[in-house]
């Protein structure tokens, strides 16, 4: 794995925002030297007092950018990555998934009782059987489409029967090592890819076999082998996780690194080795045909205990395509982004804090300077003029930071987002892939000979009622996800049934009288079904659920309807996990399974509030999505941001996609992305318009400041500088108002060019508020030094304003009369342009506050 150097230093050119970013900075800190220079060659007394500020500004903001620029290159490469591992996970485990249904097919199949007579009738010498049976293949292959071939042999691999039969190989026997290995295999199937003689003309096959026994001894008398059409069912993964534009191409890999199917064939042929992502990194840069490509790698997920072949999903993307945007980067909204912050805490520490505590230091040492221009010694006016274009390159720099960390905060949002539909796209398709199977699962158990036979006598005695229950219940533990498998005669009268879980309802008897018994009757082939409205049934227990249904036909007469199968879907623990088998590893995350356009939801995982059967109201947007498309959106919820994805039923095959069946249902995923920030109850801040200068006459300079959100002054000429706050040390014993003291070393024309320490006292004094003393420390704010007639003292504000200039007449001494009773005024200042009516600026006395502080 890439060291976080090497990261950058690998990826950081591919990414535009970074490398503009870095043009950007680079440019300012040329600007930062340049005023630097100007500053030695002009005002080299004053300038003696601010370089090192400047130094240490400028390398604060260097270490800040290169933390943005770092992290931004980690979220880039995470987004990518996000989307890499959505199709590489998702292409394998929809395959293991898909598979794993081919082993039950096997299992089931191969103890057909059709099937086993016919394999004993032509053991016996007996072939006359082989139009039923071609006609029962005809019937399966049409319902299981993922098959292109059923092959039935006998134990000499000669070949009795099969789906495929443009391939002339019936009555031939056939040289293959699958035969013999699944005659002498005791496993529930035997799972081979490869070349096969069994499928002449074919470069590979994906093929399911189990031996066929005689049900009455147990004897070994053929094999069934069921060919799944792998490149057509890895084509259309790989079509359904392929957006408009996509540059990345998806792989199947072997163990051996070799392709076995890919999206793109002459991007990546079948057969090309590729060097997978070891297991345990997230990502790896491979070199393949003259470039470099970003990588992931993923085994497929077991399923129910299977894990299927050893082989990987793996996704690819050229680096120099890797980190475009996207249309979902273009929908961010700008009222969600402000909250970007709650994304990342660890983020959020390094942006805020440190771009915080840059901009005070650097206003602290614009603050010192304005002060230090004040007094009537050295080049005032050069001095002057260093610190505006100080204070103009302190705000383009920290613009320049903030546009980063806003490119970062969209990444960031974006990557959820992205990730949040993916999810969401694999939940529902699950959903299809599952129920496609249910539906196929009633058509063909309504062709089960023994029953149809049953039914078409017309009169059922007990024994007949066992017989069709027997096979309800064989049938039943083999499916599991059914909780009950029930037939009903023409009228509607149920006859027999499996209740797998042992449920306190006895169905037998009783009478179907939902819609889709009497639409089932209705039904003109063996490929049509109906499925009930997802409503509570008293088959489930009184909860909401699907029945499938299909309709049963006469043993001679296909057109004659005798009776109905219905299969009992257990949707509750069944749509659960599927939805919480897609969740992201991020606690508070949930997934939904709703109608549209209600609204009604049909499933959900723990951590939500929402229960089944409630409404779920939010933005319309989703309920208004084409069957078969995505959206993603950030959508506030119990005063939290979620990353929401949702995707629309697309069906899968012939599964809602031919008109058979219309079910509107859609997947949601939750993703928690950030608590709503709450508005902050402190006080606005006074804001002052002070004059602009150059003003005419004599001038008063102060030096103005906040004590919470009163702006206060001194006068200028009495501030010696503003001093860090965490240069402060706690006195034991003091009062509250004392806050400790601090090292103070006057290097003024006048000062003593010594260190001694002088006492900090809490400028919430002058509020009239009581002192917490049990307030935590402070780490905003300063400490300004000021004159008294006994020596300097300290002022803890909690921040720093301006430094302006009045005209004399404006600032007026209090009387004697306001004196006595004046608290710690001097003065008073009269703003007429300021935007508060009435506002008089106070210019505090220094001495007084210290008096009142001795009294005390």
């Amino acid at each position: 794995m890439l060291s976080e150097a090497e990261r950058f230093e690998t990826f950081s050119p591919y990414i535009r925002s970074v490398t503009q970013c870095k043009e950007i900075l680079r440019d300012l800190n040329g600007t930062w030297g340049l005023i630097s220079a100007i500053a030695e060659i002009s005002c080299p007394t004053e300038a003696a007092t601010i370089l090192p500020a400047m130094e240490a500004t400028k390398k604060g903001f260097g270490d800040l950018e290169s933390k943005l620029t770092s992290q931004l290159v980690s979220e880039e490469i995470k987004k990518t990555c996000l989307e890499l591992e959505s199709k590489a996970q998702v292409s394998i485990d929809i395959l293991v998934r898909n598979l794993y249904e081919r082993t039950a097919d096997i299992g089931f199949l191969a103890t057909n009782a059709d099937i086993c007579n016919f394999v004993q009738a032509c053991i016996n010498g007996d072939r006359t059987g082989r139009d039923s049976i071609n006609q029962l293949l005809d019937e399966y292959g049409s319902k299981y489409t993922v098959y292109d071939d059923i092959i039935v042999l006998d134990t000499d691999s000669r070949i009795l029967a099969r789906l495929d039969r443009n391939t002339p190989t019936v009555a031939q026997s056939i040289s293959d090592p699958i035969i013999r290995q699944t005659l002498n295999s005791m496993e529930d199937y035997v799972e081979t890819f490869g070349k096969t003689s069994l499928r002449p003309g074919i470069d590979r096959s994906l093929i399911y076999s189990k031996r066929i026994v005689d049900p009455v001894d147990d004897a070994v008398i053929g094999v069934l082998c069921l060919s799944f059409r792998f490149d057509n069912e890895m084509e259309g993964i790989f079509r359904s996780l392929q957006k408009k534009g996509d540059k990345a191409v998806m792989l199947l890999l072997n163990a051996d690194s070799a392709v076995i199917a890919t999206s793109d064939q002459d991007h990546v042929p079948i057969g090309r080795f590729i060097e997978a992502v070891p297991e345990g990194d997230h990502y790896g840069v491979i070199s393949f045909a003259g470039r470099d490509y970003l990588s992931v790698t993923h085994r497929g997920r077991p399923y129910q205990g299977y894990a299927g072949q050893e082989w990987y999903g793996h996704a690819m993307i050229p680096l120099h395509t890797a980190f475009g945007s996207s249309a979902s980067d273009k929908e961010i909204n700008a009222e969600i982004l402000r909250h970007g912050d709650s994304l990342s805490p660890e983020l959020s520490s390094i942006v805020a804090t440190a771009a915080q505590d840059i901009n005070m230091f650097l206003h602290r040492v614009i603050w010192n300077g304005q002060v230090m221009a004040t007094n009537e010694h050295g080049n005032l006016l050069s001095l002057k003029a260093i610190l505006k274009q100080l204070r103009s390159m302190g705000a383009r720099t920290a613009q320049a930071l903030a546009d980063s960390s806003s490119k970062l905060h969209t990444t960031m949002i974006t990557s959820e987002l992205r990730n949040a539909e993916s999810i969401a796209r694999l939940m529902i398709d699950i959903m299809d892939r599952n129920l496609y199977e249910r539906s196929n699962d009633c058509r063909w158990w309504a062709l089960t000979s023994e029953i149809r036979r049953i039914l078409s006598e017309g009169r059922l005695n007990a024994d007949d009622k066992a017989k069709i229950t027997d096979i309800l219940i064989y049938i039943n533990k083999l499916y599991t996800v059914y909780t009950r498998l029930f037939i009903y005669d023409i009228k509607g009268a149920i006859v027999a049934e499996s209740n797998l879980h042992n449920d306190p309802v006895d169905a037998v008897g009783r009478q179907v009288n939902a819609a889709y018994a009497q639409e089932t009757f209705s039904l003109r082939s063996p490929q049509e079904y109906r499925v009930s409205m997802f409503e509570d049934s008293w088959l489930y227990e009184g909860n909401p659920t699907y029945v499938y249904n299909a309709a049963i036909r006469h043993i001679d007469d296909m057109n004659k309807v005798v009776g109905g199968i219905g299969i009992v879907f257990d949707s509750t623990p069944e749509f659960k996990h599927m939805l919480e088998d897609c969740l992201p590893d991020k606690p508070g995350s949930f997934g939904l399974f709703v109608e549209r356009p209600s609204g009604r939801i049909i499933a959900s995982t723990e951590g939500s509030n929402y229960k089944n059967g409630e409404i779920l109201w939010i933005d319309p947007d989703f309920f208004e999505l084409q069957e078969g498309t995505g959206k993603s959106k950030i959508v506030l919820y119990n005063r939290k941001y979620y990353a929401v994805g949702c995707y629309s039923s697309r069906g899968y095959r012939e599964f809602k996609t031919t008109g058979d069946y219309h079910n509107d249902v859609a997947a949601f995923v939750f993703i928690p992305i950030g608590e709503k920030a709450e508005t902050s109850g402190s006080e606005q801040r006074v804001a002052i318009a002070y004059p602009q200068e150059p003003l005419t006459g004599d001038v008063v300079d102060l030096a103005t400041f906040y004590i919470g959100s009163e702006v206060y002054a001194f006068l200028a000429a009495d501030v010696l500088e503003a001093m860090d706050v965490t240069l402060i040390n706690s006195l034991p014993g003091v009062k509250s108002y004392i806050v400790g003291s601090v090292m103070y070393c006057d290097n003024s024309p006048d000062g003593i060019n010594e260190k001694i320490p002088i006492i900090v006292i809490d400028g919430r004094i002058l509020t009239n508020k009581a002192v917490d003393f049990d307030q935590p420390e402070k780490t905003a704010g300063a400490i300004i030094v000021v004159r008294t007639q006994v020596g300097p003292i300290g002022l803890l504000v909690d921040g720093l304003d301006a430094i302006p200039s009045f005209e004399k007449s404006q600032v007026q001494p209090v009387n004697e009369l306001l004196r006595g009773d004046g608290g710690y005024v001097k003065s008073l200042v009269n703003i007429p342009e300021s935007n508060t009516s009435g506002k008089m600026l106070i210019v505090l006395n220094q001495d007084l506050i210290l008096a009142s502080v001795r009294k005390q």
